[in-house]
């Protein structure tokens, strides 16, 4: 358990914790971000596998045992299980038995549509072979984004359960429920997962520059409803900058819709982008 500078009664909580399971080994740090918390948890965990549950969410009681059974299973060096997001107490989770074994491209290919086992870093078991010298980015704001691919890409087979055993809990004022100009960290990592993917995955390149243009056009969007943050255009500059080093063209958007591949090819140049995420933002897409 990390306890990253809390001001509040989780230090004692976690120590109280520690001293009732000998199981669990408590850090006190000065408060770094989430990212240092869990590079912090990293150094020194023993285990030969690894997993992350931040702090506000909370996971099946027979998450890990049911996972662990298909890696051992599967041969995987990752296991990951399904998600629910829970926003108040009426929910009902699959709890189905499905399971599905997936290569790293096949894998990162997901995390790029946004499906099954997705970027974030928290509904998996990971190996801690394949994360030897593999960090999360301190001071980065949506983390996953820098880390979650380059796992992946170390697993030679990943198997993912449908059952929903990871309870993702959504409150509007925390830091991903809120508007905060470092959700702009997120264009970097997901930058830097398409130049990746276009040396070694160069199949799943037109998708990877799709994921951009998207995040390119929905941080430009938040700040255009935001405007205060930004009055003297810098980050929509900054966004513009971005997205004219990508450009989309006819063979990227041949698989989408006429509407969303339109989209991305105006946004293609920086008054395009403004124009677009206008009218996005009227049109509440």
């Amino acid at each position: 358990m990390v306890d990253d500078g809390s001001p509040d009664n989780c230090p004692c909580i976690c120590d109280n914790w520690g001293k009732k399971d000998k199981r669990i080994r408590v850090v006190h740090k000065k408060n770094g971000g989430l990212s240092d918390a869990r590079n912090a948890g990293m150094r020194i965990a023993s285990g030969e596998y690894i997993a992350f549950v931040d702090s506000d969410d909370w996971i099946d009681l027979e998450t890990y045992s049911l996972v662990m059974e298909k890696i051992f299973l599967t041969k995987s060096q990752i296991g990951v299980f399904n998600i629910i997001e829970v926003t108040s107490s009426n929910f009902v989770p699959d709890l189905s038995q499905d399971y599905i074994v997936l290569d790293s491209e096949k894998a990162i290919e997901n995390t790029i549509d946004d499906v099954g086992v997705k970027t974030v870093a928290w509904n998996k078991v990971y190996n801690r072979s394949i994360l030897e010298g593999l960090l999360f980015p301190k001071g980065k704001l949506h983390e996953d984004e820098f880390f979650t691919y380059r796992a992946i890409d170390r697993a030679e087979k990943i198997v993912y359960l449908q059952r929903q055993c990871y309870y993702y809990y959504q409150r509007k004022e925390s830091i991903m429920g809120s508007f905060n100009i470092r959700h702009l960290d997120m264009l970097d990592g997901v930058k830097g997962r398409m130049e990746f993917v276009e040396k070694k995955y160069p199949s799943l390149y037109s998708k990877a520059k799709l994921s951009f243009s998207s995040c390119c056009m929905f941080q430009y969007q938040e700040l255009l409803n935001h405007i205060e943050v930004d009055s003297k255009s810098l980050y929509r500059n900054k966004i513009k900058q971005l997205r004219r080093s990508v450009v989309v063209c006819k063979d990227d958007v041949k698989d989408i819709d006429k509407k969303s591949a339109i989209f991305h090819r105006v946004s293609n140049s920086p008054f395009g982008l403004d124009f677009i995420c206008r009218i996005k933002n009227i049109l509440h897409s």
